[in-house]
């Protein structure tokens, strides 16, 4: 990422490098196609009214986009029960992050709100399956504590019962894949 100013607006530029251990064909093909999924993903999910950056520009394999200023939030119960919320509008647009974890979440400066950001591993889903792996992986990464909240939270997604369920499906599985 390069922190840049286009039109006096702070932005950064995610741009997808050249894999010199890919075919030059296959390469470019799948950087084309993930740049330009993710700048989808970014307006859906801005469509369903979750916080992240602004696309300004997008071109063959850079999304250049409004920096969030801020830091990763303490997930604490108020920002787990809050991501929780943010992770229920995304699947109610059956958007799957792909990497839903701290790491890829920003307490705006002052504390309001709360961005995603990184769509670069997401996709458009509806099955259960899918969304109980993004639910999965913030539960596995915020820890018991925030485990409570932060399903709290994702109860506003109409099928979270079931996601909820498949997600101890999900646990059984990968407790034993490392």
């Amino acid at each position: 990422m390069t922190k840049k100013s286009l039109l006096g607006m702070a932005c950064v530029v995610k741009a997808r490098m050249v894999k010199g251990y890919r075919a030059k064909e296959l390469d470019a093909k799948l950087r084309l196609e993930r740049t330009r999924s993710e700048a989808r993903l970014l307006h859906k999910a801005k469509l369903a009214g979750v916080m992240c950056p602004t696309v300004l520009e997008a071109d063959d394999f850079s999304i250049t986009m409004g920096f969030i200023e801020g830091e990763r939030p303490a997930m604490d119960e108020r920002d787990s029960r809050e991501a929780g919320r943010i992770l229920a509008r995304l699947h109610g647009a059956d958007i799957i992050h792909g990497d839903y974890t701290p790491a890829n979440l920003i307490r705006e400066s002052g504390g309001r709100r709360m961005f995603v950001i990184d769509f670069g591993l997401g996709f458009i889903s509806n099955d259960i399956e899918d969304k109980a792996v993004d639910v999965f992986t913030m539960m596995r990464a915020i820890g018991k504590d925030g485990k409570q909240a932060f399903a709290s939270g994702y109860a506003d997604y109409a099928k979270s019962k079931s996601v909820l369920a498949r997600v101890r499906d999900v646990e059984k599985r990968v407790r034993y894949a490392f």
